[in-house]
């Protein structure tokens, strides 16, 4: 069975690829023939090398793409390349987040982190710079009016699967599509965990009054307000904060740290290495995610694997609805005060909470269980 594969790695380098990756190997361990259609070849390679993977033994073919275009019309000029070529070649299509008019008509299936076309109608899901800045309105508005002449917007194709991540993406994806919210599957993204776990238990490091932030240097992620709880705790409390992200606008918090006096309490790690953020788990307490708008929160997992506890926004999003379980497996907070006393709660009585369940929460996750449902859910689309 021949499987085309439409994506672009190391565009938006983060949990996307990682999903990926675990996709292309899951297929490939249940011997379909998969064809990566890609206008980066070398991409895959860069992230197979970031995350610590195998390089998946699939197919690459390269489409080249004219260099004005950028993610997400790279992928729609694939799909409309490859539907003029192809044609129905390929017994189905796999598509991240969105789906290519061009091959809605073919057999297919698309994992959603978040879509594209969701972000239209749940606001509180686009950039903070779209939204902020003339020049950002003006790229969002012109994105609005193009999106629809290449993607589906409305309505769901009968010969397709849609597999959310979570719970919020599902909820969205259901309204957005105007479908049932039965007809769309859900499947956790695929984590690291027992892979971080073999490490920190093999670690002869110790837990220090160090707390953790990962994601993109986006306003939106809200890392600031972790900056503005540590300030509050800095003369009760010796408490440290690695910030781990890729570059986007980190400006914002190397100003809040200096605003806040922090320059000897908070690291900023941009684009660093993946064993830069392991080696800060295994040290860490705590995994601050302060984002209000998580669809998931892969990070908030990968520290709870290296004994972290997570200390999570109290609202509807992944970390606190499926990752805690509305706090069942770590913290929550409404707003700064809480923020600042649930950090100084896991500093100061760290060996109190019950790591093992947390840890144990974390391993449900694993990659190998993500693979294994994945391949259950596209066998049984393949011969329903």
């Amino acid at each position: 069975m021949q499987i085309a594969v439409i994506y672009d790695f190391a565009v938006n380098k983060g949990g996307g690829d990682f999903v990926m990756l675990n996709i292309l190997e899951a297929l490939n361990n249940a011997s379909y023939k998969v064809s990566l259609l890609t206008s980066r070849p070398k991409g895959l390679y860069e992230s197979a090398e970031f995350f610590g993977k195998p390089v998946p033994n699939v197919n690459i073919c390269h489409v080249r793409v004219p260099s004005y275009l950028r993610h997400p019309y790279t992928i729609a000029y694939i799909a409309c390349e490859v539907a003029k070529i192809k044609g129905d070649a390929y017994d189905a299509y796999l598509v991240s987040d969105d789906i290519p008019k061009y091959i809605a008509g073919q057999k297919g299936v698309c994992y959603m982190h978040y879509p594209h076309a969701s972000r239209f109608k749940f606001k509180e899901y686009i950039a903070t710079k779209y939204k902020t800045t003339l020049r950002g309105r003006l790229v969002w508005r012109l994105h609005r009016t193009i999106f629809p002449k290449f993607y589906l917007i409305n309505g769901k194709p009968k010969n397709w699967l849609f597999i959310a991540n979570s719970i919020v993406t599902r909820r969205h994806v259901a309204e957005t599509f105007h479908v049932d919210i039965e007809d769309i599957a859900l499947l956790n993204p695929p984590v690291a965990t027992r892979k971080i776990n073999e490490i920190w238990r093999n670690s002869s490091l110790e837990k220090e009054n160090l707390i953790v932030c990962v994601g993109r240097f986006e306003f939106e992620k809200r890392f600031t307000d972790v900056i503005q709880a540590l300030a509050r705790l800095k003369k009760s409390v010796d408490v440290k904060l690695s910030l781990i992200g890729f570059r986007y606008d980190e400006r914002q918090l190397v100003k809040a740290i200096k605003t806040f006096g922090l320059d000897g309490n908070v690291e900023l790690l941009v684009n660093a290495e993946r064993e830069s953020l392991i080696s800060r788990l295994l040290r860490a307490k705590a995994i601050v995610h302060p984002t209000p708008h998580e669809p998931f929160g892969i990070a908030v997992v990968e520290g709870m694997a290296a004994g972290c506890i997570p200390i999570v926004r109290r609202r509807f999003n992944g970390p606190w609805l499926e990752i805690t379980k509305e706090g069942k497996y770590g913290l929550g907070f409404s707003d700064l005060g809480e923020l600042t006393n649930a950090i100084e709660k896991v500093i100061e009585f760290y060996d109190s909470f019950d790591v093992e369940a947390i840890v144990a929460r974390a391993l449900k996750f694993d990659e190998a269980e993500f693979k294994r449902k994945f391949v259950n859910l596209f066998e049984n689309f393949m011969t329903a």
